[in-house]
């Protein structure tokens, strides 16, 4: 039995460890399949693909776009298994970085308003490079005002904190259309039961293919209900830890999901693969 993790950030977004060095933890976790999943970038994929040996766990491109409905909360969809070069994905990818750069240029105006001075140079680099929300925690953490993330969460950057400014509008139709236009599998990240209630049909119609089940804050009845409802809207289950590396977090290959668990999904994967060899005028597996 194969055991991996669907879900794991390196420094090219907001995770702690070089790509190169991701591919190294996940080699020496013995992980036999994993996939990088950075926010709002595909930049760091082919780094890991090419750290990796040809005798090493299976690597599965991956993103994580930022979606932010007309109401309600921020929504993060998971892409798998696409063309990293499509230009379509590409200029999503730069639409939400620049408009988490808005909202985090926002959130730096309302945390000087408050007294708190950060450079926001710091977190806002000039390109469409990422930037989000822990970017600005770990300022605020370096600059001594709060002595941890959950900290710069709680007092500033949270939901319904003072400086706290969502993204401006962003479809979740986009990220998934963006990801099938890459030859892709869209799925839901890390969900909550209220996320399914609330999103979990109206994504489905919109072409969600999958939901991620498996995760270390999902346990019990709860990760049981994510599946049946991933089941009654025809979706497949993934799994990740959402794996950052930063100090305190259990090593990569603490949590693991199996192929059996997610063997929906490794068939979807399959046929996104052949299409994309297809699309680019190789051989297909069965060929």
């Amino acid at each position: 039995m194969a055991r991996g993790d669907l879900h794991v950030h390196t420094n090219v977004s907001d995770g702690m460890l070089t790509p190169a060095a991701a591919a190294d933890a996940a080699i020496a976790s013995e992980l036999d399949f994993f996939s990088v999943a950075d926010h709002n970038t595909v930049a760091g994929l082919r780094a890991v693909e090419g750290a990796l040996p040809k005798d090493g766990p299976r690597f599965v491109y991956g993103v994580e776009l930022s979606a932010q409905p007309e109401e309600g909360d921020e929504l993060h969809i998971l892409g798998y298994g696409f063309d990293s070069d499509s230009s379509v994905l590409l200029a999503i990818c730069r639409q939400i970085n620049l408009r988490k750069a808005e909202q985090i240029r926002e959130m730096v105006r309302r945390l000087r308003r408050d007294g708190v001075e950060i450079d926001v140079g710091c977190v806002c680099p000039d390109d469409d490079a990422y930037v989000g929300r822990p970017t600005l925690a770990e300022a605020l953490v370096k600059e001594g005002i709060v002595g941890s993330l959950n900290q710069a969460f709680s007092r500033y950057l949270g939901r319904h904190r003072p400086a706290y400014v969502p993204m401006r509008q962003f479809i979740p139709r986009r990220c998934i259309e963006g990801i099938h236009s890459a030859g892709g599998l869209a799925v839901l990240a890390h969900p909550t039961i209220e996320t399914v209630d609330r999103w979990i049909e109206a994504l489905a119609a919109m072409g969600l293919d999958g939901v991620e089940a498996y995760r270390p804050a999902l346990t019990g009845n709860d990760q049981l209900y994510v599946e049946k409802a991933a089941e009654h809207f025809s979706l497949f289950v993934t799994g990740g830890s959402d794996w950052h590396g930063r100090d305190g977090e259990r090593p990569l290959g603490a949590f693991t999901v199996s192929d059996g668990q997610i063997s929906g999904f490794f068939k979807a994967l399959a046929g996104a693969e052949d299409g994309q060899q297809r699309r680019h005028g190789e051989p297909s597996a069965e060929a």
